[in-house]
């Protein structure tokens, strides 16, 4: 019992020091531990670690959906391309140790899993989004194994969901995701940086090749946007059985 009550402080001090904008868990109306069983729909959390401003986003998934349609749900919900290769884990992989009570784990699709002989990875399509993101810790969704963008995934609550919910809707968020292939984090912020001084001498070229990469002439490119009711469009178009609906209340 000590034990117990111990494992439940440390559990509630990681809460409030690392997701503060979380209620308590008696206004959830939850236990922290406690596995949720039947459909659901999680409200959940994602940013891309490191971005300033930060970009992130609030939406409701499936629990039920298996990780590799909860890959191509963040692809759509953060504006990615889907270009490249990614991977789930219960760890931040730039952080010594681990919040995650148990033995770190890494899950990815068939194509990554091929050249794995020491067996690091997990099957994706073995696990459901409920399996692997819980109230006591985090996922962390990696994209592009070469620019390596790192994104966490926080559970904020879990609804019921009804026969006509859609899958994936997204509630808001704040800024466009980076252009792929721009260099990462570091790289990316540079992009940013020159686009802002016409007198940089890579401004010129840099302005080409965002024009070129956005490849939007409509709408030129724009890092402080992020247009929650195209994407919710897309999601209905890109996922099965998914249509918008308004914010819950």
């Amino acid at each position: 019992m000590k034990k117990l009550e111990a494992d439940s402080s440390a559990r509630t001090s990681w809460i409030r020091t690392h997701r503060p904008w979380l209620p308590p868990w008696e206004n959830l109306g939850m236990t922290a531990g406690v596995k949720q069983t039947g459909p659901a729909l999680f409200r959940v959390r994602v940013h891309l670690i490191d971005s300033d401003p930060e970009i992130w986003r609030l939406f409701e998934i499936n629990a039920d959906l298996r990780l590799p349609h909860v890959h191509d749900a963040l692809q759509t919900v953060m504006g990615w391309e889907n270009t490249h290769l990614h991977e789930f884990l219960d760890y931040d992989p730039n952080v010594n140790g681990t919040i995650t009570p148990m033995r770190p784990r890494r899950w990815a699709s068939p194509f990554l899993r091929e050249d794995d002989d020491d067996g690091v990875y997990l099957a994706e399509e073995d696990f459901a989004l409920r399996d692997v993101l819980t109230e006591q810790a985090p996922l962390f969704y990696m994209y592009d194994l070469g620019d390596n963008w790192l994104h966490r995934l926080d559970f904020i609550e879990a609804l019921p969901m009804k026969p006509d919910d859609p899958t994936v809707t997204v509630i808001r968020g704040e800024r466009r995701c980076p252009l792929e292939d721009s260099g990462g984090i570091d790289g990316y912020d540079h992009i940013l940086d020159v686009l802002s001084d016409p007198t940089d001498h890579e401004h010129h070229d840099l302005t080409e090749w965002v024009t070129s990469a956005h490849n939007n002439p409509r709408h030129p490119f724009d890092p402080a946007t992020y247009d929650t009711r195209t994407i919710n469009h897309t999601l209905r178009l890109a996922l099965p059985d998914t249509t918008t609906h308004t914010k819950r209340q």
